[in-house]
């Protein structure tokens, strides 16, 4: 589960619109590691069921990569949780589903809401504590990019290469090899790298 953080203080009309369509292209890429595809259950929030860790790893950097693309700033926060569904999963739409694992998921994400967590892990896995941090430290660099970025942030994410990126936005290579420097994007891709590992190890 997740939601947008402080989503009341955004414009809810550009929000609603960019959110939406963030959570359909999610839908579309990781059709085939859904069992239950993310919905949007209220203004802000979604679920859904992810059918192994490595691709819950996969959906949560991908949310953090697309979203900027758009042209309006979201910040999400993550509750995964590895519980068990008593009702049939439905493989359209993940309404009407019943069980401990979705009701101490969306328990944990409300819990969350009192701080500054943007993801927790639980359930019955053995690292779960390497998961969450691993994560975090992903999400954590990410919060610290500024959105003014956001033009050179989603190219980077389209080619990992400043001349394409200098040349797309017509900006001096030498300039662009800098600010790929100083949005630390080596670190990123080693923090990333280190998050699928450990997700991996974990299935």
């Amino acid at each position: 589960m997740g939601d947008v953080v402080k989503s009341s203080d955004s414009d809810q009309i550009q929000l609603q619109q960019c959110f939406a369509e963030l959570i359909s292209e999610i839908n579309n890429v990781f059709f085939n590691s859904l069992s239950s595809p993310l919905t949007i259950t209220l203004g802000d929030e979604f679920q859904g069921i992810i059918n192994s860790k490595t691709a819950v790893a996969e959906i949560v950097i991908a949310i953090e990569e697309l979203k900027w693309k758009q042209d309006f700033p979201i910040l999400f926060r993550f509750s995964v949780h590895y519980g068990e569904i008593e009702t049939e999963i439905n493989p359209m739409i993940a309404h009407g589903m019943l069980g401990q694992g979705l009701s101490f998921a969306r328990h944990q994400l409300e819990e969350m809401k009192k701080g500054d967590d943007r993801l927790k892990v639980s359930g019955k896995i053995s690292n779960k504590s390497e998961m969450g941090l691993s994560l975090n430290l992903v999400l954590e660099l990410q919060k610290s990019w500024k959105w003014r970025d956001r033009r050179i942030i989603s190219s980077y994410f389209q080619s990992q290469d400043y001349k394409i990126t200098a040349g797309e936005l017509k900006k001096d290579v030498s300039l662009m090899w800098r600010r790929f420097k100083s949005l630390a994007f080596e670190s990123y891709e080693k923090r990333k790298k280190l998050t699928l590992l450990i997700y991996d190890s974990s299935n």
